[in-house]
């Protein structure tokens, strides 16, 4: 086996599914709920990432876990030297967890061209990004325009911003952003098929509007580029929080800004305090890079906004049905019936941090 495209989907998705629980080896193993038949066990798989023993999980991004067979994957990955056997618990070696990064990039990047791509096209779509956002800009997110003007407020952004928008899907959020303050706006994102689709679409603004492929893993932009970052909850798919923060801090010109919305989780086994929009992941990500910031709480808007995503979601479920879209519809309806529940809970804030360099 010699590179990405020796993998089979199988291997692909189990090497993903081992990054997952390297990645979060925190998350709650009483939510198993499926499991896999491979080599004589059954291995059962949660929901949410961890290991105990031989549990394993595939990110999904909203989804039910579509779990292919990976009985064979197994015994192939560890004769490649990929992963490794350590008292019954699989692990990456050093080597595989470069090409398990490298698959997470493919996989996501598809994952998100199917879905944006699908999304653009659909009717039923754009009429539930009016109802529920205010404008249809094909949100991926809770992006709605009351916080999207907030955003520009802050940012006050005009023709002599340069402006990096990352994870910036098939970017008519950044476009909005350039036609409304006429800035020179960048939007990168790994969903290859939904960068080439907003290229094409906004090939008359290129003087002030270019969309590239790029991983907020890997930026790849000269130092200084530019004076404005933008990322809507989208930084909780870095593989390294601080090491994407290390590194938009390098791109950004000196006395250079960033506009910033994440969330926060705090299941019941975490101290409330990691909720304080000064304990976020991405507070500390902040603070240890030496970046100042101010916050704004959205968590009341962001419950409203989920109520009305389930109301208007249930509303629109047969025209979704009828695209042949319908599990855009139910992933929108799960992740509801996940959320709400934790943002009236109080486990879960939702803030717009404006950060200084």
């Amino acid at each position: 086996m010699d590179g990405i495209t020796d993998l089979t989907d199988a291997e692909k998705q189990l090497l993903d599914a081992i990054l997952s629980i390297e990645l979060y080896p925190d998350a709650n193993p009483e939510e198993a709920d499926e499991t896999l038949q491979s080599g004589g066990k059954v291995l059962p798989i949660a929901k949410n990432i961890r290991k105990r023993g031989e549990l394993l999980q595939v990110t999904t991004f909203g989804k039910k876990a579509r779990l292919m067979d990976w009985t064979a994957a197994f015994p192939r990955l560890v004769k490649a030297g990929y992963i490794q056997v350590d008292d019954g618990n699989y692990r990456l070696t050093a080597t595989g967890r470069i090409q398990a990064q490298q698959v997470r990039v493919e996989r996501t990047g598809k994952r998100f061209s199917d879905y944006f791509m699908r999304s653009v096209k659909s009717v039923a779509n754009a009429e539930f990004c009016r109802r529920v956002f205010g404008k249809n800009l094909c949100q991926a997110d809770l992006m709605d325009m009351m916080q999207l003007e907030k955003l520009l407020e802050v940012l006050n952004l005009s023709a002599e911003n340069k402006v990096l928008d990352l994870a910036c899907g098939i970017g008519a959020i950044a476009e909005y952003i350039s036609d409304v303050t006429g800035a020179h706006v960048v939007g990168v994102d790994i969903a290859n098929e939904a960068i080439t689709y907003a290229e094409e679409r906004t090939r008359q603004k290129r003087d002030r509007l270019e969309f590239r492929y790029g991983d907020m893993n890997s930026l790849g932009f000269p130092p200084a580029s530019f004076d404005t970052i933008i990322a809507i909850a989208s930084l909780h798919y870095a593989g390294d929080l601080d090491e994407t923060i290390r590194q938009l801090r390098e791109v950004l010109t000196p006395n250079g800004q960033m506009g910033l919305f994440a969330f926060q989780y705090a299941p019941e086994s975490d101290s409330p305090d990691v909720l304080l929009p000064e304990n976020t992941d991405l507070a500390r990500a902040l603070q240890k890079h030496s970046l100042d910031f101010q916050t704004w709480d959205f968590t009341e808007q962001e419950i409203k906004i989920w109520k009305r995503q389930l109301q208007v979601a249930k509303e629109l479920l047969e025209a979704y049905r009828e695209e042949g879209n319908l599990d855009l519809c139910e992933d929108r309806i799960e992740e509801c019936e996940v959320d709400l529940p934790r943002l009236e809970a109080g486990q879960k804030r939702h803030y717009l941090y404006h950060v200084l360099r």
